[in-house]
C-alpha cells in the first residue's frame, strides 16, 4: 500500500524548528525528505547535548536522509542545481535575503525546475519594517499574541512549548500540500510563504477575531472564564481539569460529584453567565473541596456523572494512561548502533493510504553516496570535495 504522499520528493534548505518540522510532517506522510546540511555540523540542534546525538534533533528529523553541502561556494551549489531537476519540493527557513545573495531562491531554481513547489517559512515575512530582524519562536509568540495569553503581565515570564515555531512548520506544511494539489490540476509549481508570526495569529483566530469585534482585550483567563474551564489540586498533590462548556448538565453533574448539589441553584453561579461573571469566586469554592479526596477519587465522581475532565499528565505520566497505549501514540524507532529512540507517532491515520512506521534522523552526510553518484560523482570525487570542505 503506497503512502499519501509517495513519490514526492523534497530538498530541506533548513535548521532548527520551523522548516525541519514542516518538512519532517511531509516525510510523515510518505515523502522523501533529503535533508541538505552545512559540512561544518550540519543543522545546530545535532550538537546540542548528548555528544552530538540529541532528543531535539531527532524530534524534527525523523525519516528523512541527509546530505552535506557547502552552498557558499560554487561547486556546492552546482551540485544542488542538480538536485533540483528531481525534486517537486524545497523547503527553506533562511532570513530574508539570504537564499537569493546564495542563489537558490524560487527565481534561481524555478528557471532549472518550472514545476518546483518552493516553500519559504520566514519569523515575521520576507518584506516589512521586521522582515530583517532575527527571528526564533520568542519572537513569533510576542509579535503574533501568544505570549499575552500565556503569561501574567504583572510577573511576565515566558511559559510553554514552541507554540509559533510549530506552528510556523504545521502551515508550511499545509501550504507544500495545497500546492501540491494545484500543481496536480495545472502542471506548474509555485512560491509558497508562511511565517511564525502569521502562523501564530491564524491559530488564535478567535481571540483575534473577537477583539476586533468588541475591542475587549483577552488575558490568558479569558478562554477558560468564557468556556468555564477549571483546574484543581487534590489531596495527593495531583492536578485534573475540566471543562463545563455550555449544557447545564455539566455544571449540574460537577456539583453533584463534588458532594455538594446545592451550590446548582446558587444564585452567583445559577447560569452560566453568572459563573462567568463569578469565575474566581467559583474557583475559591470548589477549590478546598477537591483538596479533601485523591486526584483518582475525583475523576471516577466525574466519570460517573459524565463531567468532562482530565487529569492534567505531565510528560512522563501520560505514557502510562491506558487509553494513551490504545492510542498508539507511543513509538519506538530503532537505530543502527545507537539506542532505539522513543517518540510520538503521527496522528493522522488515511483509510486507503499507509502511514509509514518513521524512519530514525539521518546522520550528518549519511546519504551523500545515495544522491550523489548518480549525478556522476564517484568516490574519488566525494574524496576530493570533502577534502575542499564542498561536501
Amino acid at each position: 500500500m503506497k503512502s499519501a504522499l509517495d513519490g514526492v520528493r523534497v530538498l530541506e534548505l533548513c535548521n532548527f524548528i520551523a522548516g525541519p518540522y514542516a518538512a519532517m510532517l511531509l516525510a510523515d506522510m510518505g515523502a522523501e525528505v533529503i535533508k541538505v546540511e552545512n559540512p561544518k555540523g550540519g543543522d545546530p540542534f545535532r550538537s546540542w547535548d548528548l555528544g552530538g546525538d540529541t532528543p531535539t534533533f531527532w524530534s524534527y528529523n525523523r525519516g528523512k536522509k541527509s546530505v552535506t553541502l557547502n552552498l557558499q561556494v560554487p561547486e556546492g551549489r552546482e551540485i544542488f542545481y542538480q538536485l533540483c531537476p528531481g525534486a517537486d519540493v524545497v523547503i527553506e527557513n533562511y532570513r530574508p535575503g539570504v537564499t537569493k545573495k546564495l542563489g537558490i531562491d524560487y527565481e534561481s531554481l524555478r528557471r532549472l525546475n518550472e514545476k518546483l513547489i518552493y516553500c519559504s517559512i520566514t519569523g515575521m515575512g520576507s518584506t516589512g519594517p521586521y522582515a530583517h530582524r532575527p527571528a526564533y519562536d520568542t519572537v513569533g509568540q510576542g509579535l503574533g499574541g501568544m505570549m499575552s495569553l500565556l503569561l501574567d503581565p504583572k510577573n511576565p515570564r515566558p511559559i510553554g512549548p514552541n507554540y509559533s515555531d510549530s506552528l510556523g512548520g504545521m502551515f508550511g506544511a499545509i501550504g507544500v500540500l495545497g500546492a501540491l494539489y494545484t500543481r496536480a490540476q495545472t502542471g506548474h509549481g509555485q512560491f509558497v510563504e508562511t511565517s511564525m508570526v502569521g502562523a501564530t495569529l491564524a491559530f488564535l483566530i478567535s481571540p483575534a477575531t473577537e477583539c476586533l469585534a468588541t475591542g475587549e482585550i483577552p488575558g490568558p483567563t479569558s478562554r477558560p472564564r468564557n468556556s468555564q474551564t477549571y483546574a484543581f489540586s487534590c489531596s495527593d498533590g495531583l492536578p485534573f481539569a475540566i471543562h463545563l462548556s455550555s449544557p447545564p448538565k455539566f455544571w449540574e453533574g460537577l456539583c453533584k460529584a463534588a458532594g455538594h448539589p446545592e451550590l446548582i441553584d446558587d444564585p452567583r453561579f445559577k447560569t452560566r453567565a453568572d459563573r462567568r461573571r463569578n469565575y474566581e469566586e467559583l474557583q475559591r469554592a470548589l477549590g478546598p473541596i477537591m483538596k479533601e479526596k485523591p486526584r483518582s477519587h475525583w475523576l471516577e465522581r466525574l466519570e460517573a456523572e459524565d463531567v468532562p475532565h482530565t487529569p492534567v499528565y505531565n510528560m512522563a505520566e501520560l505514557f502510562q494512561d491506558p487509553h494513551i497505549k490504545h492510542m498508539g501514540l507511543e513509538i519506538e524507532i530503532t537505530r543502527n548502533k545507537r539506542p532505539p529512540i522513543r517518540t510520538v507517532r503521527f496522528p493522522i491515520d488515511y483509510s486507503e493510504t499507509k502511514t509509514p512506521h518513521p524512519a530514525p534522523p539521518p546522520e550528518l552526510g549519511e546519504h551523500n553516496s545515495e544522491f550523489f553518484k548518480p549525478l556522476g560523482y564517484d568516490e574519488k570525487r566525494l574524496a576530493e570535495l570533502k577534502e575542499k570542505g564542498v561536501i
